[in-house]
């Protein structure tokens, strides 16, 4: 083999070298690419997942907002019920109450 050959097939033997690592860095590129997409699709789920769950926990703790709600008006209706004909504006559960006494003042300033 003359030089001039040699120095051709050395050049051809450093292209392939070249061609090789190109697809070798092509092929982690590629790799890296889809890791990277399924942890992006991982991520999206997880976040699907703590969205749902906090909608749950909402209609849930409104739920029982509105049971206390409708527990507290009940509750108030028979308070108000309760008293019956013994509480009225003119006699109280003893019946007619004495004058009041002149101690107490007025609008009037006595």
């Amino acid at each position: 083999m003359t030089g001039f050959e040699v120095a051709i097939a050395s050049a051809a033997i450093a292209g392939a070298g070249v061609a090789g690592a190109s697809y070798i860095q092509q092929g982690k590129a590629q790799k890296k690419a889809e890791s990277a997409q399924e942890q992006q699709l991982a991520n999206q789920s997880r976040i699907e997942n703590e969205a749902k769950l906090r909608m749950a926990n909402e209609e849930s703790e409104q739920t029982a907002i509105d049971t206390r709600n409708t527990a507290k008006q009940r509750q108030r209706a028979r308070t108000v019920g309760a008293g019956g004909r013994q509480d009225t504006i003119l006699t109280g559960p003893q019946g007619v109450g004495a004058a009041p006494s002149g101690g107490q003042k007025t609008l009037l300033g006595t």
